[in-house]
């Protein structure tokens, strides 16, 4: 056998002409072609050609090959939703008959698990398909009613993510956004119902609209919303600086953004996700509050956090009517997003965005660094527990407040500088998988290193505010926020922490 030459069936070769090559290729994929007609059942090749009646009478005669699943993952379910969203698989077949709506509704009678079912090319679930927006004159009147046909017979569905993690709501965002680019307003064939399908999700299950945690990096459907129209949103942001640099703010200004960006799709859309967001901790009959909501949102993105701001100026110094039992102000909001989510991954987009979000709403109302929340928690306690770093929020929410720092937390009774060291500690004590390559161990270890400098050089900040504050850890009794400590600190010592001393310890800085 060793005379003889191997020929790879898939590559050309020396005895065989192209021509050859292509005729023996056609007789295998029509020889596969041939099998996969064997094995497809009637009820499934019905659907694939959009002969809705047969389908129907094949789920009655034999409703077991409602189970049938393709080569290509797809059921005879996900090609009925399909035809009514105007996708379709093979291009080659261009007269798509929509399929009724009973017919949709006894296949989800017959076999409802098939809304569990992923396709191969895309990973969709018939829920995904569903939400799926092909083109600007799409009905999403109907879209919402086979969504509402799938949630009815298959409530779990809004679970089944895509393998690149995008939830129903983010495929029918990312679709919709695709098809809306460039543009403000809805299309004259959607109006006012651009929300339905959004709505319809969010009532099901509202946890859609929290933020999650995929492959290492910060996701949501606001998130996804934002990066979908990035422009859009920096647009809107610059033209209203522009307006507040010419007049000062007031109340028809601030009525004026409003009436701006509630004629914004998009707008509507993030309100409307902001809701959901708050559905959990809000009391019934509370009043919503956007600012707090997109405050409340871990890295929520600045131009929506800053159009909330503009749009609801007198929000920024109201305590949270949505929780009240806490009370936070949106500074006290921005400062508990937790920055242990980045410590471990490759993504800074919250510690970058808390430190610019920090600014912005100091700016915007200072007062907030000395108001306390209903616990009586400060934002810079509430900063130093989350693991904000010195120059991520701390130095300015201590500039803003220097009494800060020489008072002891309400709950555990420990100072600023104790919260930050124990929140250190906890950190360096977790335990990560150690990478196999030498590269990947030498990013490890330096990130470790970074980790822990950002930890040692926070501690040293609130300490070097107030060495005293170490006197009052011994004491039996705490005295007065008054007594306490320092009530302003020196400009040389925001001088020499922000100049001469950052060289030395920001040498591990992105």
């Amino acid at each position: 056998m060793d005379h003889m030459r191997v020929i790879p069936p898939d590559t050309t070769s020396p005895h065989m002409s192209p021509a050859g090559y292509q005729r023996r290729k056609k007789k295998m994929l029509a020889r596969a072609a041939e099998q996969e007609d064997r094995e497809m059942t009637d009820l499934y090749k019905h659907a694939k050609e959009f002969r809705w009646d047969k389908v129907d009478a094949d789920i009655r005669k034999h409703p077991e090959q409602a189970h049938y699943i393709h080569h290509d993952g797809t059921t005879a379910l996900h090609l009925a939703v399909m035809s009514r969203t105007g996708y379709v698989l093979d291009r080659r077949n261009q007269q798509i008959q929509k399929a009724p709506y009973e017919v949709i509704e006894a296949l989800l009678q017959t076999h409802p698990k098939a809304c569990t079912v992923l396709c191969q090319m895309h990973t969709y679930s018939p829920l995904a398909y569903a939400c799926l927006v092909v083109s600007t004159e799409c009905d999403l009147e109907d879209m919402q009613t086979v969504v509402g046909l799938i949630l009815k017979y298959c409530p779990e569905s809004t679970k089944i993510f895509t393998a690149a993690g995008l939830s129903p709501v983010d495929v029918h965002i990312l679709s919709y956004s695709q098809k809306m680019i460039g543009k403000v307003e809805d299309s004259e064939s959607i109006g006012r119902s651009s929300t339905t399908v959004l709505r319809t999700l969010l009532e099901h299950d509202p946890s859609l609209a929290e933020v999650r945690i995929s492959k290492d990096r910060v996701t949501g459907p606001v998130e996804i919303l934002y990066r979908s129209n990035k422009n859009t949103f920096v647009e809107a942001v610059a033209a209203d600086d522009v307006k507040q640099a010419t007049r000062e703010k007031s109340i028809a200004s601030s009525n004026a953004v409003i009436a701006q960006v509630t004629s914004w799709w998009v707008w509507r859309w993030v309100i409307l996700i902001f809701k959901y967001t708050t559905l959990k901790k809000r009391k019934k009959g509370a009043r919503f509050l956007a600012l707090h909501a997109a405050s409340g949102v871990v890295g929520c993105p600045l131009p929506v956090l800053t159009l909330a701001m503009s749009a609801f100026p007198k929000q920024i110094s109201m305590p949270d009517e949505m929780n009240p039992d806490v009370g936070n102000l949106p500074l006290h909001e921005v400062c508990s997003w937790p920055c242990e989510i980045d410590t471990s991954s490759t993504d800074p987009v919250v510690p970058s965005r808390k430190a610019i979000a920090i600014a912005s709403l100091l700016q915007g109302y200072p007062e907030a660094a000395v108001t306390p929340n209903r616990k009586e928690q400060t934002a810079l306690e509430l900063a130093v527990a989350s693991g904000t770093t010195w120059d991520n929020g701390v130095r300015k929410l201590l500039r803003a407040y220097p009494s800060a720092v020489s008072m002891p937390s309400p709950i555990s009774r420990l100072y600023p500088f104790m919260i930050a060291a124990s929140v250190g500690f906890k950190r360096s004590r977790q335990k990560e998988p150690m990478p196999s390559s030498k590269r990947s161990l030498m990013t490890h270890l330096k990130n470790q290193a970074k980790k822990e400098l950002y930890s040692i050089r926070t501690i040293y900040g609130l300490l070097r505010a107030n060495p005293f504050v170490l006197v009052n850890c011994f004491e039996e009794h705490t005295p007065a926020p008054s007594q306490r400590g320092f009530q302003s600190l020196p400009d040389s010592f925001w001088a020499s922490t922000t100049t001469n001393r950052t060289d030395k310890w920001v040498e591990f800085d992105h």
